[in-house]
């Protein structure tokens, strides 16, 4: 069935709606400061820099990718210290070329192990394969060669995915449990911290979105405790699987967002898709994907105004190649852009509010700000503008400061002798206070 775009959206939203090529998700995302992502996969690897409309979506809409399944365990260590690299490779170097950031999902979970690993439990329990020693031996190996190895490529690492169990707030008997113990989700983190100690490290889970859940509490207690040993965690991954019909406590996990930025810690949307009753979809297509744009719009506002949820990320983009049918029969039609890759009212909902936001930060791109001219040289890049400048900032999309001046000057000179072919983002302070950003 073809899906329709509810006439009631268009008459709310139709600035948004008639401008939404020029103006993208991250467009806006860039001008608020927050990461909006997508998961890709198999499929990316065939069609990115082609042109076609799976490219073209991603590039103009995204300004962080996750690899759906390419760097997961299976697919990176094959066999016992034999890596393949191949996917991983070419999603960072593509990720760095369109200025992109890369979130690595995932270093250590219980599932999608290769079998030289999972032999080690036969009927779910430990079979004495591994030695404490030696599962640890290979745990830290795995995770210290595939860091390095990214190290200023891969921003975000998901450390350590789906460690509880889904009821009663306890750990989940994963082989790293069993074998190693409990500690071994401390052991994991001090790891990756110490092969990349630019890296924001997370603990991702599901079913743990609301603040008062006995899973969401357990999680939070737990990381409390990490936090009170010193363990470098960044923050939670909260993946934030919804439905349109069911239970989504807005105050919940604006209450969950909050006590986690209480300690110091982000509270991140890692993995989102709100999915539909396909019987309900028949019905009332038009009502669902309304309810539904409602849904991702209380969730970016949630993201906007908690300062410690600054990466919102769905799991995948369209509809042509959800997870959802495949995994929950009963559903589907979950994520912003449809099978034909048309925007879906969900994709205003959110362009809408970043839109919104972008109006609060103060931030403006040159091309709309007459006082800014940059001219790219040979050998530099020129910054002038009609105004004096009180800090020249320029930044790779990883976050890095290559170059920062102070002169008060109306003329910046910025030398890019050393610079590679790629985006990079322009930050300046003028003297009156104004903030301008560009990427370029």
């Amino acid at each position: 069935m073809k899906k329709h775009l509810p006439l009631l959206f268009f008459l709310i939203f139709p600035i948004i709606a008639f401008g939404q090529w020029t103006q993208s998700l991250s467009y806006y995302a860039d001008k608020c400061n927050i990461k909006i992502g997508t998961a890709v996969g198999g499929v990316f690897y065939n069609n990115y820099d082609t042109g076609n409309a799976y490219d073209l979506t991603v590039k103009n809409n995204f300004n962080i990718l996750v690899a759906e399944n390419e760097m997961k365990w299976d697919a990176m260590e094959p066999s016992n210290n034999s890596f393949n690299f191949t996917k991983a490779d070419q999603l960072t170097a593509y990720a760095f070329r369109t200025g992109k950031q890369v979130r690595g999902h995932n270093l250590c979970w219980h599932s999608q192990l290769p079998s030289w690993i999972s032999n080690g439990l036969t009927n779910g329990i430990a079979n004495g394969t591994f030695t404490r020693t030696t599962l640890m031996s290979i745990l830290k190996n795995h995770i210290t060669t595939i860091m390095t190895r990214y190290i200023g490529k891969v921003q975000q690492w998901d450390v350590l995915n789906e460690p509880f169990n889904d009821s009663g707030g306890t750990l989940r008997n994963s082989i790293w449990q069993q074998v190693i113990g409990n500690d071994y989700i401390d052991s994991v983190f001090v790891w990756a911290h110490r092969a990349d100690p630019t890296a924001k490290l997370y603990l991702n889970d599901y079913g743990v979105e609301f603040s008062g859940g006995t899973k969401a509490d357990a999680m939070y207690n737990y990381v409390s405790g990490m936090k009170s040993r010193n363990i470098p965690i960044t923050g939670v991954g909260l993946q934030c699987h919804f439905t349109v019909s069911g239970n989504f406590n807005v105050s919940g996990l604006d209450a969950n967002l909050k006590r986690y930025n209480a300690l110091g810690l982000e509270a991140i949307i890692t993995e989102l898709e709100v999915k539909i009753l396909k019987t309900d979809y028949t019905a009332n297509s038009t009502l669902q994907l309304s309810n539904q744009a409602e849904c991702y719009r209380r969730l970016i506002r949630l993201c906007l105004d908690n300062p410690n949820c600054k990466t919102f990320m769905t799991w995948g983009f369209t509809d042509l190649y959800s997870w959802i049918p495949g995994f929950t029969p009963a559903y589907d039609y979950s994520l912003l852009f449809d099978t034909n890759y048309a925007p879906k009212p969900a994709y205003f909902s959110i362009l809408n509010e970043l839109a919104v936001e972008s109006q609060k930060t103060g931030l403006n791109d040159i091309n709309d700000a007459d006082i800014v001219k940059i001219q790219k040289l040979d050998n530099r890049i020129v910054v002038n503008s009609d105004n004096r400048i009180a800090r020249c900032q320029l930044f790779d999309v990883q976050g890095k400061c290559l170059f920062v001046s102070e002169s008060h000057s109306s003329t910046i000179e910025i030398p890019s002798n050393n610079l590679q072919q790629a985006i990079y983002i322009l930050k300046l302070r003028m003297e009156n206070g104004k903030i301008i950003v560009k990427k370029f």
